[in-house]
């Protein structure tokens, strides 16, 4: 017997209320426009299917030579660097033979913009704030930016961001996998929920006020402290277009999530001087962004799981090496420099492993997160000696539901990575913009699609 189609189907928002709270829903199968009655029921219609990006920055790179596989295609042998990958070898695409703008240390915020640099006067936006306004107000956080660093590093040698935003500003990483935790899932009561309004209302005022003093200051300066100020109100924007997003939300519950335990001490004292840490550490941020996309909370997320810092050090206590990585990156073809920069790389390569597992473990309509999520593990630290923009490496993972081809390894010789987000921004289903990675992407990688 039909049900009708309007009786038998829940909204995709519903929650469910009781006790002064009320809690959101995850995706189920009776929310899906394919649900006309309990014989339907069960499949999410393309339409339907979140379309999500992740792009990650692994600082220092990693050691090319003993990464590229020796034959290419679908049915490529995998190096012992890339076996932590093998479970999910027809689920990614390895790429060598890429080049960025600029490569080495400091180059982390042309990753995602196309020219960006410390060495040059351009800030663009990057392409996940171009996805995140393509998104809109579809979640309750536009985009989330991750880092093992809270800072940008802007103004100095050593940028800690890939994301700048439409008013070319660099935003801040957040590195706290608990204060992660509690903006995407905290317990919002109604003395909390009142508290968060009056501050959103307060802020909005604030923010009137210093627009109507900064356009009368302005017409007071010369026409370079103009561009001055310009520059820095830039900033200002940015945050009136989040209280916007904010207020949207506001009154809807977040989704009801377990706490996990996130242990002591800050980022770097949970990572330690060798190490022991950055592992568990690493995995947890992986959680939350894991969680984030099962509750679509945000769709887009960049994150820098490592810097050209601290974290380089990793592993130490358990390859035994006596440098760090920096310095075996530095090998100068000292053998023994090399092989412990390849057990690193794997070791290194599990932790990514790790979460494509994660994605690939939660179950959404037909499919996977894993089968919605495009996921890509990059850098632009190439060569063999990791410091330069050519012969760089990069994995794009999962997206099969939004029509992403893989192709096993693909060799991309001087392609620009630019291209590569070209073809990611193509299966989000966002036109591409106007002068799109300042004109470095020269059109999509046609094989994955």
């Amino acid at each position: 017997m039909n049900i009708n189609t309007r009786s038998w189907r829940m909204q995709r928002r519903t929650f469910l209320k009781g006790l002064g709270a009320a809690v959101a829903l995850p995706w189920l199968e009776v929310m899906s426009v394919n649900a006309n009655d309990v014989t339907t029921a069960g499949s999410m219609a393309p339409g339907e299917v979140p379309r999500r990006a992740m792009f990650t920055y692994w600082g220092l790179g990693l050691e090319i030579r003993g990464f590229t596989p020796a034959d290419a295609g679908r049915n490529y042998t995998l190096t012992p660097t890339l076996l932590p990958l093998a479970p999910f070898k027809d689920e990614c695409t390895v790429m060598t033979g890429l080049k960025a703008f600029s490569g080495g240390h400091g180059s982390c915020s042309c990753l995602l913009t196309g020219t960006n640099t410390v060495r040059n006067a351009q800030t663009l936006i990057s392409v996940d704030q171009q996805i995140a306004a393509h998104h809109g107000s579809a979640t309750r956080f536009p985009s989330l930016v991750l880092g093992t660093v809270r800072e940008t590093g802007f103004g100095g040698p050593f940028p800690m961001t890939l994301s700048w935003s439409r008013n070319k500003t660099p935003i801040t990483p957040e590195n706290r996998p608990e204060v992660l935790f509690e903006k995407l899932f905290g317990h919002e009561d109604n003395n909390t929920l009142a508290a968060a309004k009056a501050a959103l209302a307060q802020r909005g005022s604030l923010l009137d006020s210093i627009n109507e003093q900064a356009t009368a200051l302005q017409r007071r300066v010369g026409a370079a402290d103009r561009e001055r100020l310009d520059q820095y109100f830039t900033s200002i924007r940015d945050l009136e277009d989040r209280i916007k997003v904010e207020g949207e939300w506001i009154d809807r519950p977040k989704p009801k999530v377990a706490r996990p335990d996130f242990g002591q001490g800050s980022p770097h004292d949970r990572i330690g001087g060798d190490g022991h840490g950055y592992s568990e550490y690493t995995r947890l941020m992986f959680d939350m962004i894991v969680l984030a996309f099962q509750t679509d909370s945000t769709r887009v997320v960049s994150h820098i799981p490592r810097t050209e810092g601290d974290e380089a050090k990793c592993y130490g206590f358990k390859t035994k090496s006596r440098w760090d990585l920096h310095t075996i990156t530095h090998h100068n073809e000292q053998e023994d420099k090399i092989v412990f920069w390849r057990q690193l790389d794997a070791l290194y390569l599990g932790e990514w492993a790790y979460f494509l597992g994660k994605l690939k473990g939660v179950k959404e309509g037909s499919g996977t997160l894993l089968d919605s999520t495009m996921a890509a593990w990059a850098t632009t630290n190439g060569g063999f000696n990791a410091h330069d923009s050519t012969l760089l490496p990069l994995i794009l993972c999962g997206g099969s539901a939004l029509g992403l081809k893989h192709q096993g390894h693909l060799v991309q010789k001087d392609v620009q990575v630019a291209n590569v987000w070209q073809t990611v921004v193509n299966r989000i289903g966002m036109p591409i913009p106007a002068d799109f990675q300042g004109g470095v992407a020269k059109g999509m990688v046609k094989e994955l699609v």
